[in-house]
C-alpha cells in the first residue's frame, strides 16, 4: 500500500522514522523546519497539501492530534469507494486511530498493522468490528465482489449490526455459507451475489457483483464502434445482466487492432484477451462453425472458441452465439470454486 506519514514534531518524526522501516513504500513528510535527510516538505498549509496526499497515496498516517487531521481532510473526502485510508497517531505512539476508509480503504487493517509494529493500542470504531460481525463492504473487497449500491451496503450492514435477519442469496458459493449471523422469524434484508441487472424481490437487499461474465466477439473489419456496442448492449439487456459483471472481452488476435472492439472494452472497464488461432483450435471442434472463417481465420467460430477459452473452459454459454450485419457475440458466465 502505498503510503504517506505526515508529522508536525520532533517527537513525531522519530516516531515516522521508526514506523517507515516496518511499511512498505512509504514516503514522510514534515514541517520545513523539522525537514530531515528521508523527509520531505509539506508545502504551503497542511490543509491544503491534503489535497495533493488524497491524490497520491493509497493511505495517510498522520502523527499529530486527531482534531488537526479532521480539520485538515475534512475538505478533500468524497466517498468511501475513493477516498485513502486515513489513520491517526499520537506523537508518543501510544494510540494508533482508524479514521477513514476503515473497510474499503484499508485503515483498520493497517491500524491493527502499525498498532503490533510500534506496541501500541489500535482504536476502531466500526460497529461491525466492534461487535464481530461482518460489514458488506468488506465481505465484498475479500472475496473481490463489486458493491452496486454503498446506500444499501450501508442499510444491511446496519441490519446485520443491530440482529435483524440477513439471509444470503449466493448461488455461486463465493461467500461462506455461514458467513451471516443465524436468526429466528422473517427476513429482514439479504446480501444477494448476482450479474443480474435487475434484482426480483420487495425487501431490503444489497447487491453483489461478480465479475464472471466474458464477452467473446467476431467481427469484420472496420465494423462500427457504434453498431458493435448497440449489438452488445441489447443482448446483455436481454440477457439482463449487468454490465458491471463483465470481465473480459475476448477475440482472435488478427482483431486485437479492430476499434470497435477496443472502444467497447473501454466504455466496459473490462480487460481485452487476444487468441492465436493455434489456441482457438485446440477448442474448435466443440462448436458449429462457418468454412468461410476458417479458410480466412483459422477456426470456425471466432466468438464462442474465445469466450470459452477466456472463461478457463469452466462454466457455461448463456449466449452461445448471436450473428448480426458481420457481428458474432457470445455470453460466458465463468464458475467459481465453492467456499
Amino acid at each position: 500500500m502505498n503510503t504517506a506519514i505526515i508529522s508536525i514534531s520532533k517527537q513525531g518524526n522519530q516516531l515516522a522514522s521508526r514506523l517507515a522501516k516496518q511499511l512498505e513504500q512509504t514516503s514522510c513528510y514534515t514541517l520545513a523546519k523539522w525537514e530531515q535527510e528521508e523527509f520531505l516538505p509539506i508545502e504551503g498549509k497542511l490543509g491544503d497539501f491534503c489535497e495533493t496526499l488524497f491524490k497520491k497515496y493509497e493511505a495517510l498516517v498522520f502523527i499529530m492530534a486527531s482534531g488537526i487531521v479532521v480539520r485538515s481532510i475534512a475538505p478533500w473526502i468524497k466517498s468511501k469507494t475513493s477516498d485513502p485510508a486515513v489513520v491517526v497517531i499520537d506523537d508518543r505512539g501510544q494510540h494508533v486511530i482508524s479514521l477513514l476508509s476503515g473497510h474499503l480503504g484499508g485503515a483498520n487493517a493497517l491500524t491493527l498493522k502499525i498498532a503490533a509494529a510500534i506496541n501500541a493500542h489500535p482504536v476502531i470504531t466500526t460497529a461491525s468490528d466492534v461487535n464481530h460481525l461482518p460489514s458488506v463492504d468488506m465481505l465484498a473487497k475479500q472475496h473481490g465482489l463489486i458493491i452496486d449500491s454503498m446506500k444499501n451496503a450501508t442499510t444491511i450492514t446496519a441490519m446485520i449490526v443491530n440482529g435483524e435477519n440477513v439471509v444470503l442469496d449466493d448461488p455461486y458459493h463465493i461467500l461462506p455459507k455461514d458467513i451471516l449471523p443465524i436468526k429466528q422469524g422473517e427476513e429482514s434484508g439479504s446480501v444477494i451475489v448476482s450479474n443480474h441487472l435487475l434484482i426480483n424481490t420487495n425487501k431490503p437487499f444489497v447487491k453483489l457483483i461478480p465479475q464472471n461474465i466474458v464477452l467473446g466477439i467476431g467481427c469484420k473489419k472496420d465494423t462500427g464502434s457504434i453498431s458493435l456496442w448497440e449489438f452488445i448492449i441489447e443482448n446483455l439487456k436481454e440477457l439482463n445482466i449487468d454490465l458491471q459483471s463483465i470481465k473480459a472481452i475476448a477475440s482472435i488476435d488478427v482483431k486485437s487492432d479492430e476499434k470497435a472492439i477496443l472502444d467497447a472494452a473501454l466504455r466496459l472497464e473490462c480487460n481485452t484477451t487476444f487468441y492465436s488461432a493455434e489456441q482457438l483450435q485446440e477448442v474448435d471442434h466443440l462448436f458449429e462453425g462457418s468454412d468461410f472463417v476458417k479458410s480466412t481465420v483459422g477456426v470456425g467460430s471466432v466468438s464462442t472458441t474465445a469466450a470459452y477459452t477466456a472463461g478457463h473452459k469452466n462454466g457455461r454459454f448463456l449466449l452461445k452465439k448471436k450473428k448480426k450485419d458481420g457481428m458474432t457475440l457470445s455470453v460466458f458466465e465463468q464458475s467459481f470454486k465453492k467456499s
